[in-house]
């Protein structure tokens, strides 16, 4: 009977009368649990996660290695392209092309068959869509890999940056067709690395738990979350509050390919869906593409066109990223999602502002000073992205979608952000070409734009767990409830279980 009870409470099912003393034990059980970050079992988790974010490291990737191919004298002959234009534009945007397509895929395929499937497919679709594009004999064929490319990144879910940067760095010494061969070969490492680990990895819990599996759900918590015991009071937690959350209802959404209706047809589920979308299209909008696609194109604007400076700028752009990156990930508990992201875009803004005036500087009078304080000012705006928006793109998306909703409500993320870069990428080309430094002036005033919306509609997502947040979101305001300390009201809220009296910190 005893164990009955037990298997009830963990799935969610509480007996009445004792509800609140057991979710009010598993809270004080949790927050009095002190976990080092260094044990085996998270040391395997942190290796699952590695082999998972392989799935992203493509957006990084293509990024860097086209724009340092952008720049490389061989790639623009054999293809009969110039820096900026709307060839230019094309095979750039070709691959958010082949994003979009990949989107009708994406939720089906991970509600369907599991988180890991959706990677494996997704990173061989990769696989062949790098093949094509390196073997590419002309633009019809690289544009094709290049869809191909973007198709499978839509369904992997999906950073390579540092190592596509210098790989086309170190390539271009080369005088063959190879110097841009290579690089687009290495798009396909990752990939093949998710291809051959991903099944050694667990399945995501809450997927488990979305399809009856219960016992499943407890094991992997409890192997990668815990100590290996499935009475832990973190698994125990946990696995209440997923299951209070989430349905395991064949009539689901998440267990129709076609339906995606749970995503607008509530209050919470727009207010959800607004920060979705708009995460999605800022982290394209920004101005940030054009760091990576058109940072030649920038630092010719700039008064700088030696190739080899060009790329080697071209490199360490990314690996100051990576550590601006770091940073901003280890800030975003501290201080917050919502502070990370609107100041950082306040102070992007103010770049452009500067980049365009010493823009205009050093290409009308030849002013190196001013080429050298644009190139200083690039950079601080990458430095200052990376910190605020680049660990947050996809984490911020994914806390605020619902497990029933989240593989669907995250290849409509992707569908907006390609979207988004399929307009500023295709455009972008043309624009350099005909104004010149004066179209950073549409990112002083968008970004400004981006400040203003999250202010009034992003939520603060620190120091909850995903089932949590839907308190917030039923909320008549949730930006407000958002700001409000986490209680153990929050945990019986998520629990279903009503509780009228004091709140109590946990």
């Amino acid at each position: 009977m005893a164990e009955s009870e037990d298997n009830d409470r963990v799935q969610g099912h509480l007996e009445p009368g004792t509800d609140l003393d057991y979710a009010a034990q598993l809270a004080h059980d949790v927050m009095s649990q002190k976990q080092s970050p260094w044990t085996w079992r998270m040391l395997r988790l942190y290796l699952v996660l590695a082999c998972s974010y392989l799935c992203g490291t493509l957006n990084g990737y293509d990024g860097s290695v086209m724009g340092g191919l952008n720049g490389m004298d061989s790639f623009q002959k054999y293809f009969n392209m110039s820096v900026a234009g709307s060839s230019t534009g094309l095979t750039f945007a070709i691959y958010n092309i082949g994003n979009i397509a990949g989107f009708p895929f994406t939720g089906p395929i991970n509600d369907r068959f599991g988180r890991r499937w959706g990677m494996f497919a997704g990173s061989i679709l990769i696989v062949v869509g790098t093949i094509i594009a390196a073997l590419a004999r002309g633009q019809p064929q690289f544009l094709g890999g290049r869809f191909v490319l973007g198709l499978g990144v839509a369904i992997a879910n999906p950073s390579g940056s540092i190592a596509a940067s210098w790989a086309v760095y170190g390539c271009s010494y080369m005088s063959s067709v190879d110097s841009w061969r290579i690089p687009i070969w290495c798009q396909m490492i990752a990939s093949g690395i998710v291809i051959i680990s991903v099944f050694f990895m667990p399945e995501s819990p809450r997927w488990y738990i979305a399809h009856d599996q219960y016992e499943k759900a407890a094991r992997v918590l409890a192997d990668y979350h815990a100590d290996g015991t499935v009475d832990h009071p973190v698994v125990k937690l946990q696995l209440a509050e997923m299951s209070a959350q989430i349905s395991s209802d064949r009539a689901a959404s998440d267990k129709k390919w076609w339906d995606y209706r749970d995503l607008w047809n509530t209050h919470s589920a727009r207010r959800r869906l607004i920060c979705v979308i708009g995460m999605a299209c800022f982290g394209t909008l920004s101005g940030n593409s054009l760091m990576s696609y058109y940072m030649p194109a920038m630092l010719q604007t700039a008064g700088i066109t030696e190739e080899h400076k060009v790329l080697a700028l071209n490199g360490t752009n990314p690996a100051l990223n990576l550590i601006a990156a770091v940073i901003g990930a280890r800030l975003s508990d501290p201080i917050g999602r919502r502070p990370l992201l609107i100041i950082s875009i306040i102070i992007c803004s103010c770049c452009f502002a500067i980049i365009t005036g010493t823009s205009i500087q050093a290409t009308s009078t030849g002013n190196s000073a001013a080429g050298g304080a644009s190139i200083a000012f690039i950079f601080i705006f990458s430095i200052t992205f990376s910190v605020g928006w680049t660990p947050l793109q996809s984490m911020y998306p994914v806390e605020n979608l619902t497990t029933q909703t989240r593989a669907k409500g995250m290849a409509l993320a992707h569908l907006a952000s390609a979207i988004s870069g399929l307009i500023i990428q295709y455009s972008s080309g043309p624009a350099f070409a005909a104004i010149g430094h004066y179209f950073y002036l549409v990112f002083v005033f968008w970004d400004l734009f981006e400040a203003v919306f999250m202010y009034f509609f992003f939520v603060e997502t620190k120091d909850r767990t995903l089932e949590e947040l839907e308190e917030l979101y039923q909320a008549d305001n949730p930006v407000k409830k958002s700001l409000e300390k986490r209680s153990a009201q929050t945990v019986f809220n998520t629990l279903h279980i009503t509780n009228k009296s004091e709140q109590v910190e946990v």
